[in-house]
């Protein structure tokens, strides 16, 4: 029979069966010597059955709003006992169900939020990537991600999401917005959509989500990054021939480097090539990008039938 509390577990054992990251668990132990792990000859750190238990009992603990350091001192029993009347924790298997397209989405997004509050990254890249095979780009990106996103700023305002969650779901989201990208198909003659964020602009994840949209169509998209000059932009995309370009202004939206890169834009590309401009930065420049030719696009569905049109 094992003793339970021989060392004998490496790290990446311990992180898979807690679900802890190894930054987390490093904090754990150097600030609040939650446990002890035993040493290797060649200094590497090495965990007990009973070492594991009890860090899964704290992490749990913590995901239902228990400081660590106010627990960290407990005893096993103690955590248990704290434990006892709360939820079991979600499965790394959580994902949508069957069933039609809203409901899917509703079912992912359900599973994302708990897997963001469980810091799953695992179950959260599971859910997207199923998600995104059910629905299609598309409607997997204006019923899943921009909604969702939504709702991770929210909770994070709110004080209920801490910001190493908030980096964990926007990590994981761009993650599987870059596979859509790197697999979409295109012919050879397809027209190049470019997106892109202008300087200032790091929320990336709009001008992701417009051109997954724009290969759901058949463009071949090209995604240039975030916080990039209005006039690389123009240059990039009068280099590649571009039939279209997507822009996403999210935050923050008085920012005058805005202006100044769809002036800069503007005057790159003169009206050679459409470029539509989503985001919540485009609630106080409608009067500007229409002076500019530019086209608010209220919605991913939107441009996916403006895309969509011969």
């Amino acid at each position: 029979m094992l003793d339970l509390t021989s060392p004998v577990y490496p790290v990446r054992i311990v992180l898979r069966r807690t679900g802890l990251t190894a930054e987390l668990l490093r904090a754990w132990e150097r600030r609040y010597g939650v446990v002890a792990p035993g040493r290797t000859d060649g200094g590497q750190r090495l965990y007990s059955e009973a070492d594991i238990n009890r860090l899964a009992l704290l992490r749990r603990a913590t995901q239902y709003g228990h400081s660590i350091g106010r627990i960290a001192e407990f005893s096993d029993s103690e955590l248990e006992d704290l434990l006892a009347d709360a939820p079991a924790a979600p499965s790394s298997r959580s994902g949508p169900t069957p069933g039609a397209p809203g409901q899917i989405a509703t079912n992912t997004r359900r599973a994302c939020l708990e897997a963001i509050q469980w810091m799953d990254g695992g179950a959260l890249d599971a859910a997207l990537r199923r998600a995104s095979v059910a629905l299609g780009p598309t409607q997997f990106a204006e019923q899943v991600i921009a909604p969702l996103v939504r709702e991770i700023g929210e909770l994070w305002h709110a004080g209920r999401l801490r910001i190493v969650q908030e980096h964990l779901a926007t990590s994981t989201i761009r993650q599987v917005l870059s596979g859509i990208l790197a697999f979409a198909p295109a012919a050879d003659e397809a027209p190049v959509f470019v997106a892109a964020t202008t300087s200032g602009q790091r929320h990336e994840l709009g001008a992701m989500m417009a051109a997954a949209v724009a290969a759901a169509q058949g463009w071949r998209a090209v995604y240039l990054g975030p916080d990039l000059p209005g006039e690389e932009i123009g240059i990039a995309a009068a280099r590649l021939h571009a039939g279209a370009i997507g822009l996403s202004l999210v935050y923050p939206t008085d920012d005058p480097l805005i202006d100044r890169d769809l002036a800069d834009l503007a005057e790159a590309i003169g009206r050679s090539i459409p470029v539509y401009v989503g985001g919540e930065g485009t609630a106080r420049r409608g009067p500007q990008l229409g002076d500019l030719g530019f086209t608010v696009i209220p919605s991913l569905a939107d441009l996916s039938d403006r895309l969509a049109r011969p």
